[in-house]
């Protein structure tokens, strides 16, 4: 695999963990092996990157992430235990008490331990971790090479691409273990069932055909907070912008792949499916300059999308 953005695992060991509105340190924030987001995989959660433009760290997308991860819960059948807004502060205390932290995860748990599928109580416990990044955590992070998936992405009709719950990544790790000695692929992108474009492992994935840009409809992909706002660049390019479904010769023919995620950001694909393409192409290029401006806060996007983090 090809060296990406990360969360510094060693980081951890100093960092401190909200949870319910105290701030512990890392080593104290633990459950029992037998708990329901272990035995189960039922933990909601969400990611967001922070960034440091000269006034001081910053939430890129701060009120869509938090917002996501209230749907989350709600469709996994959780009590929402804190309104956004003090989700949202619990964010900048967590990002303050942690200084050089490029990383957020806001994690919704069942604690107890789960003798059976259903939860002891539907109240979560709310954990909240920020950390740095290592490897290629830049704005634009290094071309990838893909192949497509054996299997097709999880039907919406089983399980709803809005929801962020770890079961819904098992498929990924599969995916990506089979390409795992594959010196010539870093990673996979999936179909639907029906054959069209789905998503990568946890990267939404947008095409490039002539001056049209496409990106698969939201019945079917994760609506990546990332992906909204690097089409919130397009719409000032001179591209088209068509979300639906993506047929998939469309995309083994497309003039440019660009995946998107929130380590990510901008990731131009090099090869797919051993057929080569170019990397960075034109959007990839644009989009990575634009958002350099964007999170120094020198983009007229950037007061949409740049959440200053202070506590009140």
């Amino acid at each position: 695999m090809s060296a990406h953005a990360h969360v510094d695992a060693a980081g951890l060991a100093g960092s401190q963990i909200w949870r319910n509105g105290e701030l512990i340190p890392a080593a104290e924030a633990t459950v029992h092996v037998l708990s329901h987001p272990v035995a189960r995989g039922s933990q909601v959660f969400d990611v967001l990157r922070v960034v440091n433009p000269p006034s001081g760290p910053a939430a890129l997308g701060l009120r869509p992430h938090v917002a996501r991860f209230e749907r989350s819960m709600r469709l996994m059948g959780m009590e929402v235990p804190y309104r956004i807004a003090a989700l949202e502060a619990a964010v900048a205390e967590t990002v303050l008490a942690n200084p050089g932290a490029e990383v957020v995860k806001v994690m919704a748990n069942w604690d107890e331990i789960a003798n059976g599928t259903v939860p002891v109580t539907t109240r979560p416990t709310i954990y909240i971790s920020a950390v740095p990044l290592t490897g290629d955590a830049g704005v634009a992070t290094a071309p990838v090479r893909l192949a497509t998936a054996e299997m097709p992405k999880m039907p919406a009709e089983i399980l709803p691409p809005s929801l962020k719950v770890a079961a819904a990544y098992t498929a990924a790790i599969r995916a990506q273990l089979t390409v795992a000695g594959d010196s010539t692929v870093d990673d996979v992108i999936f179909r639907t069932m029906r054959g069209r474009l789905a998503e990568g492992t946890s990267q939404s994935m947008l095409a490039v055909r002539g001056d049209r840009v496409l990106a698969p409809s939201l019945d079917t992909v994760l609506d990546g907070i990332t992906r909204r706002l690097l089409l919130d660049l397009v719409e000032g390019y001179e591209y088209g912008i068509e979300i639906r479904d993506v047929f998939w010769d469309e995309v083994a023919g497309a003039d440019e792949l660009v995946l998107t995620s929130t380590n990510g950001l901008v990731r131009p694909v090099a090869a797919l499916d051993h057929r080569t393409l170019r990397a960075p192409g034109p959007l990839a290029t644009a989009l990575t300059a634009d958002l350099n401006r964007l999170v120094a806060g020198d983009h007229p996007l950037s007061v949409r999308w740049l959440t200053p983090l202070t506590v009140a």
